[in-house]
């Protein structure tokens, strides 16, 4: 009898679950995140299923050289999908309770990062809303001397002052539930936006804004043991720091983007991040951005944390998608590649791979080889 076909559950809206908010992300969200989350079919296998949150036609799923086609299906897991491996992309109440229990063992070192996932304990899902909530990040950032000036938790728009700054949901991911003020005093448009969120989200985290220059980020597993550092990538965003994609080497291996003092202060951080979530009883994938800013007189400053994502984030995707489709696609050890999501706009790319074919609204994921 063959054994039963291991479950990878896409939960790209776990903020919602860890939040406990009533209500659920607009169903255009819903739609756009069920489509990217077929890009973790870059952790599973022949015979595997791949759990979205709403329905995705299956052929919107390009064949690539490299990676399966896992079974589509789509909703909420439920005990009856109990009884056999499963990862998710965040340990959330809803995929705890469809869980079987797993030994809290240490994976091989020599594995590749699309098996190691599937051998390390998942945490406790009030661990893992815990670590996901912004304030054990701005917490963590205090505790390693490097939280921004005037970074705080603010409860009404009165706390807000003139400066430009940037008021977050506590659960928020890729942009959502947040509000970018570029100076001077609040209109009335601006009042309800904020106030919306408030009576929505609660407290929110309020950071200074900050003309950003470069935009990066590391992807890591905690094991039980140890913390693999899986890769580093430089972030594409939009305007207003939205994610649009990322770009990274085909072959992993340091962080060359940044220079020798970042690199020390980056290492360093990360070390006391991974010290934080295992305090905080958190193991498995997460992920920290760091970024450089302009400061009022023209010069570039560092930032080594500017959030923990302590669950899947597309950084350890594209990692394990590229360690798979590297050598039957032929790309150069030396290259570099980028994975643009949403409305691709083409480049100057050498070559272009579909990840993801468009829907009707042309939203698209795509590998482009750059050299």
């Amino acid at each position: 009898m063959s054994p039963p076909s291991r479950l990878l559950v896409g939960n790209l809206d776990a903020e919602t679950d860890f939040a406990r908010t009533s209500g659920t992300l607009p169903c255009k969200v819903l739609e756009t995140l069920s489509g990217f989350a077929t890009l973790l079919r870059a952790f599973a296998g022949d015979g595997d299923e791949l759990r979205t949150i709403l329905r995705v036609a299956p052929e919107r799923m390009a064949d690539v050289p490299g990676l399966p086609r896992p079974r589509l299906s789509q909703g909420p897991t439920t005990a009856r999908d109990g009884g056999r491996p499963l990862l998710a992309w965040a340990e959330t109440a809803e995929v705890a309770t469809c869980r079987r229990s797993t030994p809290a063992a240490e994976p091989d070192a020599e594995a590749p990062v699309h098996e190691v996932l599937w051998a390390v304990p998942p945490p406790a899902p009030e661990n893992a809303a815990r670590v996901n909530h912004r304030g054990f990040c701005l917490a963590t950032a205090r505790d390693l001397g490097c939280a921004l000036p005037g970074a705080r938790m603010v409860s009404s728009p009165a706390e807000l002052g003139s400066d430009a700054w940037v008021a977050k949901a506590c659960f928020s991911a890729a942009g959502r539930s947040r509000y970018v003020h570029r100076g001077g005093g609040l209109d009335a448009k601006a009042r309800r936006t904020l106030e919306h969120l408030f009576a929505r989200h609660g407290p929110l985290l309020c950071e200074p804004w900050m003309e950003r220059t470069d935009d990066f980020g590391c992807a890591a597993v905690l094991t039980p043991r140890t913390t693999r550092v899986a890769g580093f990538h430089r972030q594409l965003v939009d305007c207003r720091g939205g994610f649009t994609g990322l770009e990274l080497r085909v072959e992993p291996g340091g962080w060359p983007e940044l220079s020798g003092g970042e690199r020390d202060r980056f290492r360093t951080t990360l070390e006391g991040v991974a010290r934080a979530l295992r305090v905080a009883g958190y193991l498995g994938p997460f992920g920290i951005d760091c970024w450089r800013y302009r400061r009022p007189d023209g010069t570039i400053a560092f930032h080594p944390l500017g959030e923990i994502n302590a669950r899947m984030t597309f950084g350890l995707v594209a990692r394990a998608l590229v360690d798979r489709v590297r050598e039957p696609l032929g790309l150069a050890p030396d290259g570099r590649v980028r994975i643009v999501f949403g409305r691709n706009e083409g480049g100057a790319a050498v070559r272009r791979v579909p990840l993801l074919l468009p829907d009707s609204a042309g939203v698209e994921a795509v590998l482009e080889v750059l050299d």
